[in-house]
């Protein structure tokens, strides 16, 4: 199976406290059509989005590694 690329992490207010709703995504475009389909996006509290390393083209340490390629 392949993994995507970024994986996101859509955190919403409930009467039941905070939801984590997790996805798998390969373009960041992807987004908008996650959070536009609901629940509604009035009751977001954050997205935390993070690169999945396993996906990584290439070691990069640093923002200075990445200029130096």
């Amino acid at each position: 199976m392949t993994r995507a690329r970024w994986q996101a992490r859509i955190t919403y207010r409930s009467e039941l406290g905070s939801i984590d709703v997790d996805h798998a995504i390969e373009e960041l475009s992807e987004l908008h059509d996650l959070v536009e389909r609901g629940p509604d996006w009035n009751a977001i509290v954050e997205i935390k989005i993070t690169l999945d390393p396993t996906r990584a083209s290439h070691p990069v340490d640093t923002i200075e590694d990445a200029q130096r390629r």
